[in-house]
């Protein structure tokens, strides 16, 4: 209950069409991708705080998953195709050494591509590919990297009622690591847009792992606000700002 009166109160902030997978900076659900894509030349930069529980398990300080912040830039130059940088702040010991304090003294850097080979009509649905963490280290060394790198082929089709938008998105998606393999296969959602205040986006997931929750909303035309629940409980949340460069 103290979690649905968090979430309640967010909404009402919100309410003073986001359409963004937010905690790296791409258009999509909450944790699930999705086929949606924002126009030629737009660019994000924002931040998110995100709950330990969509950390990879392969993430630990200590032993134990951490709370952390992602940071990203993304563009997109052309309408069919998005790039995306961004990183996660991970918790360790100063210069590794278990005997000194700990803190975010690294980060987890992973690019993002996205295609869309075929567009949203009026008689079936946008279809795009995409992957995160698809550049980077190889398996050798400290860091073994590739923590985020997974590869999905999504669909999403938006049906128009009395000026009520409905959001159906569907994907298939391989994690690279074993530990991500929870949220391996078919995932997808719903998502709502209501008809008196089409900037806010109500979304509603399955990850593969769980359900979770959420709003976004588009505030003062270049800021996007996300809220969300993973696994109806755990609070994460960010703010992007959003810009036309053409």
């Amino acid at each position: 209950m103290k979690r649905l009166i968090i979430l309640t109160c967010l909404l009402l902030v919100l309410l003073v069409a986001g359409q963004a997978q937010q905690y790296i900076g791409t258009p999509g659900l909450i944790h699930v991708p999705s086929a949606e894509m924002d126009s030629a030349g737009v660019a994000r930069i924002g931040a998110h705080y995100v709950d330990k529980h969509m950390v990879p398990d392969g993430m630990k300080c200590d032993g134990e998953k951490f709370n952390t912040l992602t940071n990203y830039l993304s563009i997109t130059p052309f309408s069919w195709v998005e790039l995306g940088y961004g990183y996660t702040l991970w918790k360790m010991h100063r210069n590794r050494d278990p005997k000194q304090k700990t803190g975010f003294y690294s980060k987890d850097r992973y690019f993002s591509v996205r295609l869309r080979p075929l567009e949203e009509g009026k008689y079936w649905p946008a279809i795009v590919v995409g992957g995160n963490d698809v550049w980077g280290t190889n398996d050798e060394g400290f860091s073994k990297s590739n923590y985020y790198r997974n590869f999905y082929v999504a669909a999403t089709k938006h049906l128009d009622y009395k000026h009520n938008v409905l959001g159906v998105h569907v994907a298939y998606r391989k994690w690279k690591r074993d530990y991500n393999e929870k949220w391996n296969g078919v995932v997808g959602g719903i998502t709502f847009q209501p008809t008196f205040y089409q900037k806010l986006r109500v979304i509603g997931e399955y990850d593969g792992d769980g359900v979770n929750a959420g709003v976004d909303c588009e505030v003062l035309r270049y800021f996007l606000l996300q809220a969300s629940l993973m696994q109806g409980k755990y609070l994460s949340a960010g703010l992007c700002f959003r810009i036309g460069l053409l």
